[in-house]
């Protein structure tokens, strides 16, 4: 009679789902620059630490709090570790300084895949200077990584991630009279990204003033 009871208990918990161990990690940065200074940019790295890693954890989503005037230029979440480049702008005799702190969960099970569709409705905002333009765009997803391209030189002039908001725009320096590429996509927690969606324009003098015009 024990004996079945033994196998019986035994065949219950073969029965049960496998269980998954969940922890947070949380990490801050800040940063400031002095009224003299030039913009800047740091990069950080978290690795998942030895003892999670030793128990099977991963990273399997990361949450973005922003304060101040920092801004994000590029981010990557991988399985052991995360890795984030920030910016401070700089306006002329302002101080500046802000701060991102990154909330980072583990778990021994990874998050189903998802796949997100593009952004929508890409548009460049007509009330903002053509040589400092803005992009917004229609989309679900919390996230959203941004690259302006400058198709003329090749090189890319500005990468942002977003949270929460479906616009960017150009927050130092001025643009030149050239064709550029922008183009956006859309994630959520767990640093999977769409497809990108882009758009196209170029900025020209006409009749002795500055404009964009959409390709």
């Amino acid at each position: 009679m024990k004996r079945l009871i033994g196998i019986l208990v035994a065949l219950a918990f073969c029965g049960l789902p496998a269980m998954t161990w969940a922890d947070t990690l949380t990490q801050s940065f800040e940063h400031e620059l002095l009224v003299n200074a030039p913009p800047q940019s740091w990069e950080h790295r978290i690795d998942i630490p030895e003892a999670l890693a030793q128990k099977g954890h991963v990273f399997i989503r990361r949450a973005l709090a922003i304060e101040g005037m920092l801004v994000i230029e590029r981010e990557e979440l991988t399985r052991t570790y995360y890795y984030i480049k920030v910016r401070l702008p700089k306006f002329q005799s302002d101080y500046m300084m802000g701060r991102v702190k990154v909330d980072l969960e583990t778990s021994t099970q990874l998050p189903p895949a998802a796949v997100f569709p593009p952004p929508a409705n890409l548009e460049i905002f007509k009330y903002t200077p053509a040589l400092r333009p803005a992009l917004t765009w229609k989309g679900d997803e919390k996230y959203s990584a941004t690259t302006l391209y400058d198709v003329d030189s090749g090189a890319t002039v500005m990468e942002r991630v977003v949270v929460n908001m479906k616009s960017v725009a150009v927050d130092e320096g001025w643009l030149q009279k050239h064709h550029y590429r922008w183009a956006v996509k859309q994630g959520d927690e767990t640093g999977r990204y769409s497809k990108e969606a882009q758009i196209a324009f170029r900025i020209e003098e006409k009749n002795g003033v500055v404009v964009i015009i959409t390709e």
